[in-house]
């Protein structure tokens, strides 16, 4: 909690539009502050601090299932290839063997 009082502190001293000399950068600086001060409630209070990480916990979740999800298309698409190769090798092989098999059979006969 010291933590972040500290690095409240630090980045309200910097961002208060107050503090802003440069005019044009005085919306920009109120846009700033105004988060960090919604950060810092939200951080401060335990029940909201425990909220927020819940959710957090979650959407890494739910990334990480996005992830799962597309690693397990891209190798079934890759098995699939892989099966399909396959099957075209088989059948070439099953063809030149079939054809090696007539020509034999045929010097049998002669």
């Amino acid at each position: 909690m010291e933590e972040i009082k500290k690095a409240y502190r630090s980045m309200a001293l910097q961002y208060h539009p107050d503090v802003c000399h440069d005019p044009s950068m005085k919306e920009e600086s109120t846009r700033i502050f105004v988060r960090l001060n919604a950060a810092y409630e939200t951080l401060s209070n335990p029940r909201l601090r425990e909220q927020y990480d819940s959710e957090l916990g979650l959407r890494r979740s739910n990334m990480m299932n996005m992830n799962n999800i597309v690693n397990e298309e891209i190798w079934r698409s890759r098995w699939q290839e892989q099966v399909v190769e396959l099957k075209k090798r088989s059948s070439k092989r099953m063809g030149q063997k079939g054809s090696r098999m007539r020509t034999h059979n045929m010097k049998d006969r002669n």
